[in-house]
């Protein structure tokens, strides 16, 4: 794992965690969970997802219990708060995991098959250029957009109903253009990760896939 993609104040809080019980049925996945497993960027945040319902109440209580957690906002199955000064959110999220949680840190993380299906789905509701970055590095480095997209289907079971929207989804920047490039250990270029993915666009578009 590149752990130095962890920030100090991200090393203690993911430890803190480790320790407790609260995420025995939970995975870290996101951005914070596939720099862990590609080394390309820095990421400031937790984000968890259970595939079991979950009484808020009894799940915040115990995350109150731990020292330097601050809660921001809670929902029917969602918290979301700051632990240690990193920003934290436990989601209830009822779609199958596409492969098996990598064991690190007394936590489980998404594998790389289930963070880049949901970048797929991300990027799909607007997609943040971190998402992109997520994404980019995950077909450079791992698997083919169309392995990608069979671990997508396997997910959430509507590859054939959303093909159309993907497609146009992968060459749609207007709302990533104007945040910031997150800081990065791998260099890369904003114009040529969207270059790429015109690309990308482009070839599902050739294959027949519309």
């Amino acid at each position: 794992m590149f752990t130095t993609t962890l920030s100090k104040d991200a090393a203690t809080a993911l430890a803190l965690l480790g320790k407790s019980d609260i995420l025995k049925d939970a995975y870290l996945a996101g951005g914070t969970a596939c720099a862990l497993q590609l080394g390309h960027r820095v990421s400031l945040d937790f984000d968890f997802f259970t595939e079991k319902e979950f009484t808020t109440e009894i799940v915040l209580k115990q995350l109150e219990s731990l020292q330097g957690f601050k809660l921001d906002e809670t929902a029917k199955w969602t918290i979301l708060g700051n632990l240690s000064k990193v920003k934290f959110s436990y989601f209830y999220y009822p779609y199958p995991l596409a492969s098996k949680t990598v064991p690190f840190s007394d936590i489980e993380l998404a594998s790389l098959e289930d963070i880049a299906a949901m970048k797929i789905d991300a990027i799909c509701s607007r997609g943040t250029k971190r998402d992109f970055i997520d994404l980019y590095f995950i077909i450079k480095q791992k698997f083919p957009l169309v392995k990608i997209l069979k671990f997508y289907d396997k997910k959430y079971k509507r590859l054939l109903n959303n093909i159309y929207h993907i497609t146009k989804s992968l060459s749609y920047f207007a709302d990533a253009d104007s945040q910031v490039l997150p800081k990065m250990f791998t260099p890369v270029s904003w114009e040529d990760v969207k270059k790429f993915f015109q690309n990308q666009s482009l070839n599902l578009a050739r294959k027949k896939f519309l």
